[in-house]
């Protein structure tokens, strides 16, 4: 951990416990450090960075957050080139730097960013908890490797390969991995024990799939918006807990069967039919919500499959959906369903008028 050391009476530095390592015939520093101590070295270099991307900052402050809320969270290390700054003690195996001196960061300004808000909003704050996230935010302790003596051709190039080569973990893979969220709970236990459908007919890893029914990540978001109306869970409340749990996994249970059983043959031929695309999935349960809610005229899930799933276009031929300003592609003859919430509504709107004009009761859509 990164300790704050007075040497002689007059020079602060910084130092951490690490091991001193060679990488592509560089000398590299592996050491781990806490947040507030790397706040204090961090320098951005914009000649080898890139421009903050603040949408990148706020999904990975949400991830924070969920380390906040009592969940493991795991970061990759930070890369910082030291520009020839600090030394390496071999016989203690400790790196030092002088408090006034910087190191540039290679990679993971958006991370350390997303600390340094979170940090900053905290220490407005006189709030118990608040006092608490603050003091796990400052200690949280980060692994880095530092480089001590590349150039700037060579940072530029290292930052290059890192922001190329790297994927990012998955949706799909978070909520498989997620503790204390109910509605992750809810999602791993349906595809574990549905009474019909294969655990294996579940995409549990990557983000997307054009073989199974539909990925983790898309069976979170219908639960969410089947039983709370909520399209996108970002700052929206949900109402799941231990005593509504059940029936909550009952509905997406009975969900996912009606649509087994009310889809198209070979629906799951994305190149003919579009009904499990996950934007379309998500209108067809706020349908069901808005019936229920709304109008409460849904009192078996089945009636709305009987009367508008069953009997709507779902082809890659339906006309309707040009109408209502869904992109088609020409080349493909698929249409696009871009991200947002758009698609979903628009799915929505027209499932319900199907459901009325097919039971002739009367929908303010």
């Amino acid at each position: 951990m990164g300790l704050l050391d007075i040497v002689d009476g007059h020079s602060n530095y910084v130092t951490m416990y690490g091991v001193k390592g060679n990488q592509l015939g560089h000398e590299v520093i592996s050491a781990q450090c806490t947040v507030d101590y790397v706040l204090k070295f961090l320098e951005v270099d914009r000649s080898v960075q890139r421009d903050m991307i603040e949408i990148q900052v706020s999904n990975i402050s949400k991830y924070i957050q969920y380390g906040l809320d009592g969940n493991d969270i795991y970061f990759p290390p930070l890369i910082f080139s030291a520009r020839g700054k600090g030394e390496f003690d071999e016989e203690n195996n400790q790196f030092r730097i002088k408090t006034e001196d910087t190191m540039i960061i290679l990679d993971g300004q958006h991370r350390i960013r997303a600390f340094e808000v979170l940090k900053k909003r905290l220490e407005a704050s006189r709030d118990v908890e608040d006092q608490r996230k603050l003091h796990y935010i400052k200690s949280f302790p980060l692994s880095i490797q530092i480089f001590k003596d590349l150039t700037i051709e060579q940072e530029r190039q290292l930052f290059t390969d890192v922001n190329t080569k790297s994927s990012k973990v998955s949706n799909t893979l978070l909520i498989m991995y997620k503790e204390n969220d109910l509605y992750g709970q809810l999602v791993k236990d349906i595809i574990d024990n549905h009474p019909s459908i294969t655990p294996d007919k579940f995409e549990i890893r990557a983000k997307s799939t054009t073989t199974k029914l539909m990925t983790a990540a898309t069976l979170y978001n219908i639960a969410i918006t089947l039983n709370d109306g909520v399209i996108i869970k970002q700052n929206a409340k949900t109402t799941i807990d231990d005593k509504t749990y059940s029936v909550y996994r009952k509905n997406v249970e009975d969900f996912l069967t009606l649509l087994m059983k009310y889809s198209p043959d070979q629906a799951v031929d994305r190149s003919k039919y579009f009904i499990w695309n996950p934007k379309v999935l998500q209108g067809i349960a706020k349908a069901i919500y808005i019936l229920r809610n709304e109008y409460s005229t849904l009192h078996d899930m089945e009636d709305l499959f009987q009367n508008a799933i069953h009997s709507f276009d779902w082809s890659q031929k339906n006309k309707e959906l040009k109408q209502v300003g869904i992109p088609f592609n020409t080349k493909t003859k698929k249409y696009k369903f871009s991200v947002g919430t758009r698609v979903t509504a628009q799915i929505s709107q027209l499932l319900l008028k199907e459901y009325a004009k097919k039971t002739g009761n009367v929908l303010n859509v």
